[in-house]
């Protein structure tokens, strides 16, 4: 039995009465019923939850997701299937990855086009994860994200285009499979381990998101400061760099307690960490007590961050992640 998580998104969005707009209306069981070629892959158990807009999604909304996969395993489950928004589906897959050990197949998947709209890719793409959640081959890679025929890994996943159905790629990895004339095709398995467990509950604890630029000025870096957060995570350029004018205030906030974690905002590679040697270079950024991030973008560093800490993790244990 494969359980049907419906959790709305653009693939449930369809446009109200005398609306031009869509939004998140069709239930699960409405879905499925869209797509009848379901019914000979597995028995289907669907559980609805409230329709929600993707960018509306919060982390206990993920915590949510991991408690109904968890207790879908427990009652026998071989797979679950998630629909989304593609907004943030990329921090819902790892955020499960970090939540859930990596056993029996969860695959996200969502739509770039509405019901509403010619050549919708909804109808697709939930067949394509039913067939990826009911693969023996689905098993031991994590959470996946599965649209436009492609087996992604929650790691590396991101929306790369705000409305081509081939939107989600994995900069730097690739797809980990794809699907051809029906058939689950997976070309390499994850080598790394994301899980840490999963908390009950991350209410108190708060970690900002920092995204640098050109000449930008210390003002967001002070706010976020100013919050006393848990940790703070910066996206810094190239390889993981700060501009010089903010190092004063990153050093208040280390020598004030506030871990924090370097990203790098560009798409593809892990954070240098011994090839440059100036003020606001990552050797002298580590020097200074800044903790890299590695191979994770800055919005999958905030969320290893929070349900670390949360679990009572130290944020020097969370990271650089190989």
């Amino acid at each position: 039995m494969i359980r049907f998580l419906a959790f709305g998104g653009t693939i449930a969005s369809v446009r109200r009465s005398g609306a031009t707009e869509v939004t998140p209306t069709l239930s699960g069981a409405e879905l499925v019923q869209s797509v009848p070629e379901l019914a000979e892959i597995a028995d289907v158990e669907v559980r609805e939850f409230p329709p929600i807009a993707s960018f509306a999604v919060t982390l206990a909304d993920m915590q949510t997701l991991a408690r109904a996969a968890a207790e879908s395993f427990a009652d026998g489950c071989e797979g679950i299937v998630v629909t989304h928004g593609t907004d943030t589906i990329e921090e819902t897959a790892y955020a499960l990855a970090l939540m859930l050990p990596r056993t029996q197949p969860i695959v996200l998947t969502g739509a770039l086009r509405n019901p509403t709209q010619q050549g919708a890719d909804g109808p697709a793409n939930l067949l394509a994860a039913f067939r990826v959640a009911a693969s023996p081959l689905g098993h031991g890679l994590g959470p996946l994200v599965v649209l436009n025929d492609e087996l992604h890994a929650a790691r590396f996943v991101t929306k790369t285009h705000t409305s081509r159905v081939s939107a989600l790629a994995s900069p730097g990895a690739g797809p980990l499979g794809e699907l051809s004339e029906g058939r689950v095709e997976v070309w390499w398995r994850p080598a790394w381990e994301d899980y840490l467990g999963l908390p009950d509950s991350v209410d108190g604890v708060t970690v900002e998101l920092v995204r640098l630029a050109a000449g930008v000025e210390e003002t967001l870096l002070r706010a976020a400061i100013d919050r006393r957060p848990n940790a703070i995570v910066l996206e810094g350029t190239g390889g993981g760099h700060v501009m010089p004018p903010l190092l004063p205030a990153l050093d208040e906030a280390i020598a004030g307690g506030i871990p924090v974690v370097l990203a790098t905002r560009v798409a593809a590679g892990p954070n240098l960490e011994s090839t440059y040697r100036m003020p606001g270079g990552e050797t002298d950024l580590i020097d200074r007590g800044v903790v890299p991030a590695g191979s994770i973008r800055g919005h999958k560093a905030r969320l290893r961050l929070l349900i670390g800490l949360a679990l009572g993790r130290d944020s020097h244990d969370l990271f650089p992640v190989r």
